[in-house]
Order: structure tokens, then sequence, then C-alpha cells
């Protein structure tokens, strides 16, 4: 039985063209942003080597708790408990790649839980070491900030199963690994202007998968 993938979904983003992607001036920050596959062998792509996890705490926590942004993309319902995981993908150098936040609805699937809770490989990884489908669906991407007050590129998207999100995940990736310039120019018809001006957003750091 061939490994599964995760599987891409198009409820938000135009299929093939995310115009929020588009302000970017780097190809390869665009073509990251934009992809709706997983996101570590692109970042082993641009490193030229292996990524790491490192979990830097799992706790479960109730719906209210989640980081703003999260929760309203997760959509938990009110008594459920939730998985809430904070990592970082590190270069064989020990070099932050990414710095990851994800949460997941706790007891939708034992595989799920198993996943997130495993600090030795990132959750993409360990779904599909464990044979779980789900689909992607991009929710937001843009600019926010780095923990050195940067500006970098931002990326948060949900795993579904049955049109029911049961993971969100943010990613914030290394400026310096990452470019996250944006091109100062009139849009064209492909950027209209509220996707121009809406895609450097300045986000709060949610932060790891």
């Amino acid at each position: 039985m061939s490994s599964p993938t995760l599987q891409p979904g198009t409820e938000s983003a135009p299929r093939g063209l995310n115009p929020a992607a588009m302000v970017f001036s780097s190809a390869a920050t665009r073509m990251l942003l934009s992809g709706d596959g997983m996101t570590t062998p692109l970042l082993q792509a641009l490193v030229h080597g292996p990524l790491r996890a490192r979990a830097d705490g799992v706790r479960t926590v109730g719906p209210t708790v989640l980081p703003p942004g999260i929760g309203e993309a997760l959509r938990p319902d009110i008594h459920d408990n939730c998985l809430l995981r904070r990592s970082r993908l590190l270069t064989v150098t020990g070099q932050t790649v990414s710095e990851n936040t994800v949460a997941a609805r706790s007891g939708m699937d034992p595989r799920v839980d198993k996943a997130v809770t495993d600090p030795s490989q990132p959750v993409g990884f360990a779904l599909a070491e464990a044979e779980v489908v789900l689909r992607r669906r991009i929710v937001h991407v843009g600019r926010a900030t780095w923990p050195d007050g940067t500006p970098c590129a931002v990326k948060t998207y949900t795993l579904d199963s049955d049109g029911r999100p049961l993971l969100c995940i943010r990613e914030l990736f290394n400026p310096f690994i990452v470019d996250a310039a944006v091109r100062v120019k009139e849009p064209t018809e492909m950027e209209p202007v509220r996707a121009a001006r809406s895609g450097p957003t300045v986000m709060s750091a949610l932060t790891g998968s």
C-alpha cells in the first residue's frame, strides 16, 4: 500500500495561485506559501539538507486557550479538548528554519493524537507514516514577526477530515532562509488591490509542526 499524502484543499486559496503570496519578492517564498502540499520537504530543499523537529512542549487545553486565529480556523466544539504543540524545525547545525504551532482536536483519531505528541519528527511526516489521509486547506499566508523582531513569512492551514478541521498549523519561517521581502509596485490584474493590501499582514506568532 503506497504512503498516503496530505491532499490539497480548495476552499480558501485559488487553485494554483494564492494572490496574497504573489506580493513576495522571492520566487522560492511564493512557491512555499502557495504550495498545498507538505512544507518540510520544500524547506529541506531550501537548506540543502535534512531537518529535525524539536518540540518545545505539548499540552492539553480548552478551546478558549488556543492562540488567536487558530481557534477560529480549527473550530473546536466548546467541550473539546485540544492538543497544543509548539515546535521548531532545525538544520543539522541547529539553526531554526521554522517555528510552528499545531493545534488538534484531541480524541478524534488516536493516530492524529500520537503524531502531534511525537516530539521526534514533524507532524506531517508522522501523519504520513501512520497512513492518515487529510485534506490540506490554506487559511492564511502573509507576514508575521520572527522572535528577533524581523518581518517573516507565515503560513496557516488546516488538515481536514470529512470537511471538518482536525488540526490547524501555523508556520513562521526564518527570514534569513525564507526571504520575507515584498514587492513595492502597482498591483497587476493578477494581483488586485485588495489582495496586495491584505497580503503582508502582521500576525501574532503561532508556531510549530
